[in-house]
């Protein structure tokens, strides 16, 4: 046999197994992922996106390294274009945005060019309540005494409850609440409701409040004026606030957002594979002590919601009554 041909041949069997070695790597081996967080920094989203990012990576095949990247913009809005336009489709973007992205497509903003259904929902960190609320100072007590004040709220802009809620609240009770827009994020809306820039904050989630300052739930720097859920005794639910059939069905449109509170999500066309191994780690992840612990220190709450079963809510909501998808893009219109 020549020389030369030994050698390839040698070669060729000194480096198969390295070949198939290689082909049997996890994906996630020697990758990074990245989070794109849709908010500031400093707020509860961003919490979240960086509580997954310490934990994330050690429940994945292959131990990948994982960052977070903040992209704030009008809700989560401009973070969800990018997982849905620019970002890799395979495993190593994702993203922690507001449930409110759901309803922008739905709702005919023009903006919003993509399918919340072909969003990946991987899971959530925990169910939520929402609660429009104002400051002890502010002379209102009651959602009926919004209907004679006007009463100034802060909002992020489309995509977010905080635009939707006092919008809806308007619409379907005939409150005047007066929105101001623009804030980067919750964060913001609250310190300027601290400072006295605004009077009010809807679309405030009770574990953003938590995190701030746990004592304003009960000790009178708050006065709630209404809640998504029934969580929290003596205050009014949104829901049994409104007179009409059609108009509480919008509030149970806009309450899924209670549901789809701090998602982990994967843009369109992952692989099917892929998106039951991120579904399966993050699983993982939110049972981890070390997680648990280091969220406690946080006030961050665990009670984590399975990525199917946030796929079929946005499936569900996809699905509502035309009356209902009307009246909720007349809320969303409103000026």
């Amino acid at each position: 046999m020549p020389v030369a041909r030994s050698l390839a041949i040698a070669a060729a069997i000194a480096t198969a197994p390295n070949v198939v070695q290689a082909e049997n790597l996890p994906f996630y081996q020697g990758k990074q992922i990245t989070i794109v967080a849709g908010f500031t920094t400093g707020g509860t989203y961003d919490a979240t996106a960086r509580l997954y990012a310490r934990h994330l990576g050690k429940h994945l095949a292959g131990n990948p390294s994982v960052i977070v990247r903040n992209m704030p913009g009008s809700g989560g809005l401009v973070a969800t274009l990018y997982l849905n336009n620019a970002a890799s489709k395979d495993g190593t973007t994702l993203g922690v945005v507001g449930g409110g992205v759901v309803l922008e497509p739905l709702l005919g903003n023009p903006q919003a060019n993509y399918d919340a259904r072909r969003i990946n929902w991987i899971g959530g960190r925990t169910r939520d309540n929402i609660v429009c609320a104002t400051w002890n100072k502010v002379p209102v007590r009651t959602m009926a005494d919004v209907t004679k004040r006007e009463t100034l709220v802060g909002a992020s802009g489309p995509g977010s409850r905080t635009l939707t809620h006092p919008r809806a609240f308007n619409e379907l009770l005939g409150t005047k609440f007066k929105i101001v827009s623009g804030y980067p994020g919750g964060s913001e809306i609250t310190l300027a409701v601290e400072r006295g820039e605004i009077e009010g904050y809807c679309g405030w989630s009770v574990g953003s409040i938590v995190n701030r300052a746990s004592d304003w739930l009960h000790d009178g720097t708050l006065t709630l004026l209404a809640q998504f859920t029934r969580d929290l005794p003596n205050v009014p639910v949104a829901r049994d606030l409104v007179p009409t059939e059609t108009g509480k069905r919008a509030i149970d449109f806009l309450s899924a957002d209670v549901v789809l509170a701090w998602p982990l999500v994967a843009p369109p066309d992952l692989p099917a594979e892929r998106v039951d191994e991120l579904r399966t780690a993050f699983l993982a992840m939110m049972k981890d002590p070390e997680l648990r612990a280091e969220a406690a220190k946080l006030r961050l709450e665990i009670a984590p919601v399975p990525g199917r079963e946030m796929q079929a809510l946005v499936e569900q909501l996809y699905g509502s009554p035309p009356d209902v998808i009307e009246l909720v893009k007349k809320i969303n219109s409103a000026q």
